[in-house]
Order: C-alpha cells, then sequence, then structure tokens
C-alpha cells in the first residue's frame, strides 16, 4: 500500500514540481538567465538602441518553453526515445536536401508556414547525444576501435548528410561530441588516439575534396596576417573585420551600441556567427574575458552535477551536455579570434536563430529532468571504476 503510495504521488503534478525543486540542477538556471540576457544586449546593440529585438526575445522565450517541456519528460522516457528521436532527425536531414528551404545556396531548413523554419541538424545534435549515451551504457565498456565502429557509424551518417546541405561547422561538431562521449564512457587512450592521428593524416586529402570557397577559407585563415587587399575584400573579409573590431574595443570598449564595426556595419554575421567580436568591441578585453568566464560556468557546472551519478546513462547524458555548450563555446569564439578557420556555428542563447535557441532550451531542460530523477538508475554497469 505505502508504495503504490508512492507511486500516485511520484505521477502527481504537485509531486513532480516538489521533486523539480528539491534535486534538480537549478544552479543551470540563473546561469543560463544571465546568458540570455548578455544576448539580448548584444542583439539590442546589433539591431539599434531605438530598435528593441522583439524577434530575439520570442526566441529566448523558446528556451524557456522547451526546456519546461523537456524536464517533464522522465529520463527513463528520455532513454527509451533516444532510436526514434534519432532517426526522425536523420530523416529530417534527408528530407532537407531532397525538398528543404534554400537560403545562400543551402539546403537546411523545413518551412513550417510564412515565418517558421526548422533545422534538423541543430535537433541532430541532441540526438546524436541521446543515442551515445546509450549505446555507451547498454554495452560493456569499450576496450577497443571495434566496440566503436557502430557508435562510430551513428555519427558519421548525419555528419555526410548535413556535410551535403552544406553545413561543414555544424557537421564537425559530430567528431568532438563523438570523442568525448567514448572519452567519458571509459574507452582507453590507445584506442581514442587513432581518432586524432586519422585525421591528422586524411586532412590533405580532405582539403581537396571540400569546396573551393571553404578551402579559400583556410588558406586565408593559415596566412591571416599577411593577406592582400584582394584577399581581405573577399575570402578573408569576415575574419578580418572580426579581429579588428576585437582589437578596437581596447581595454575596456568602445561602449554599448558604440562599436565602429557594429554601427557601421562592416562586421557581416554580427548577429550570428560573430557575435563575440561584438562583445569585445563594445566592452573590450575586460567584458570579453568576463562574458567568456559567464559563459564557461554552463559546461563547468554540467560536469560538476555529472559526477553526482553513478548510472552511465545518466552521467554520460549530462556531461554530454556540458560538451554540447562548450564545442559552441570554443569554436563560435575561436573563429571570431582567428584560432580557427572561418566556419558558421552559433553561440548558443546569444547568437540569432530559432532552432539553436530551441535544442539549447531542450539540452537545459533535459539537464533538468536528470537532475529530478527520483532515484538512480543503476545499470550492470553503475558501480564500475
Amino acid at each position: 500500500m505505502r508504495a503504490g503510495g508512492l507511486a500516485l504521488g511520484i505521477r502527481n503534478p504537485v509531486g513532480r514540481v516538489l521533486r523539480f525543486l528539491k534535486r534538480g540542477d537549478w544552479p543551470l538556471i540563473p546561469v543560463t538567465a544571465l546568458i540570455l540576457l548578455a544576448g539580448l544586449i548584444m542583439q539590442w546593440s546589433i539591431a539599434g538602441a531605438e530598435a528593441l529585438p522583439s524577434g530575439h526575445m520570442i526566441r529566448m522565450a523558446a528556451v524557456g518553453v522547451f526546456a519546461a517541456a523537456a524536464a517533464t519528460v522522465s529520463v527513463r522516457r528520455w532513454r527509451a526515445l533516444a532510436w526514434p528521436f534519432y532517426l526522425a532527425c536523420v530523416a529530417g536531414l534527408v528530407y532537407v536536401l531532397v525538398a528543404g528551404d534554400s537560403t545562400n545556396h543551402s539546403n537546411r531548413w523545413v518551412r513550417l508556414g510564412d515565418s517558421f523554419k526548422l533545422q534538423p541538424s541543430e535537433f541532430l545534435k541532441i540526438a546524436l547525444l541521446l543515442l551515445l549515451a546509450k549505446l555507451f551504457a547498454d554495452r560493456p565498456r569499450p576496450r577497443g576501435m571495434g566496440d566503436l565502429l557502430l557508435p562510430l557509424s551513428l555519427c558519421a551518417l548525419p555528419a555526410f548528410l548535413i556535410l551535403l546541405e552544406p553545413d561543414l561547422g555544424t557537421a564537425l561538431t559530430t567528431a568532438p561530441t563523438f570523442f568525448a562521449m567514448a572519452w567519458l564512457a571509459g574507452t582507453p587512450w590507445k584506442s581514442l588516439r587513432w581518432f586524432i592521428l586519422l585525421p591528422l593524416l586524411l586532412a590533405p586529402f580532405a582539403f581537396w575534396s571540400i569546396k573551393d570557397y571553404q578551402r579559400e577559407r583556410i588558406v586565408t585563415w593559415w596566412k591571416q596576417d599577411n593577406l592582400s587587399e584582394e584577399e581581405i575584400a573577399d575570402a578573408g573579409y569576415h575574419l578580418w573585420h572580426a579581429k579588428l573590431a576585437i582589437g578596437e574595443g581596447g581595454l575596456t570598449g568602445q561602449g554599448w551600441g558604440k562599436g565602429p564595426e557594429n554601427r557601421l556595419d562592416r562586421l557581416p554575421e554580427r548577429h550570428n556567427d560573430f557575435i563575440f567580436p561584438v562583445v569585445a568591441e563594445e566592452f573590450g578585453f575586460l567584458g570579453a574575458v568576463g562574458f567568456l568566464f559567464l559563459y564557461s560556468l554552463l559546461p563547468i557546472l554540467a560536469w560538476t552535477r555529472a559526477m553526482r551519478y553513478r548510472d552511465p546513462f545518466t552521467r554520460l547524458v549530462v556531461a554530454g551536455i556540458g560538451v554540447h555548450f562548450a564545442v559552441h563555446l570554443v569554436v563560435n569564439a575561436g573563429v571570431s579570434c582567428g584560432v580557427w578557420p572561418t566556419t558558421g556555428l552559433p553561440l548558443l542563447m546569444v547568437s540569432w536563430g530559432g532552432s539553436s535557441m530551441a535544442v539549447s532550451g531542450m539540452a537545459l531542460g533535459l539537464a533538468l529532468a536528470v537532475g529530478a530523477a527520483p532515484a538512480p538508475m543503476f545499470s550492470r554497469r553503475a558501480f564500475e571504476d
């Protein structure tokens, strides 16, 4: 009778709310709120101080809606949905290649009505994370390359489809996700090192197989300090103006809404892939460092909270969410500073983008759902070292 009462209490909405309040990973919420506020401030500056970015505010609301929806789904159900979610995202990737909405010579979106577009590759990031966590949790600890063939294939398939859109930046995010999840699952370094050495060995062949504009970006990045005027006006335009904006910020910045690269519209994609240079230009080195510190708290919190869980699936999901945000931060800020070749990858919850906002909310809601689980989901590997 007592067990039945407990089961009813868990299913009761009030009990579910109380469980969230007691066990949820709530430190993620204030950090997320501050990041969203920083994004609103920057989008407002880009739009002009007199023009409130209402479109971005709607996208901010999507973070909360998707987070709340994802948090109400139990971690057991998320585990059961791993395969269906992954297959649905792969089907979406196939659809955009056949009948997707084309923008700037890329087929990446499914149009939903006149005002909304859905990007399946963004949702694939969470689907892949869930499926990798399930695979690594359900099988014995990987010992060699043979144990990684299935997870690797499940990463390679959507990566190939995303490359065909083409979207090199998003496709490349599957590599660190796979590597991090395999490492967190306990794969020995002697096996993982091949996933670093092989890409390096194949890099020369890959260089000549990519599109011409992508190859030009790599060449421009390689000699970014010695560009001709023609290169600055062409393939090096984004990188040159991004670094110029960062340099103009100095120590304390030009002031909110006063950055010349921003105000004079000389920095392309400053609302999306190149929003970090606007932060540095208007708030300077100190503001940029403070922003990076704030954003880095999100993956750090996820990783530290993941260490609480003994169940492999739970631990891998939460840690994988940290990897998800860390990869976007490192790539986005690194591209702006010239650390990586120019590629398009948004800064989650700061850049403009409805699908990326929705996926960010889903990731945070998933972390809350795992944190609010009523009891550890012990598996056969729960007590392995």
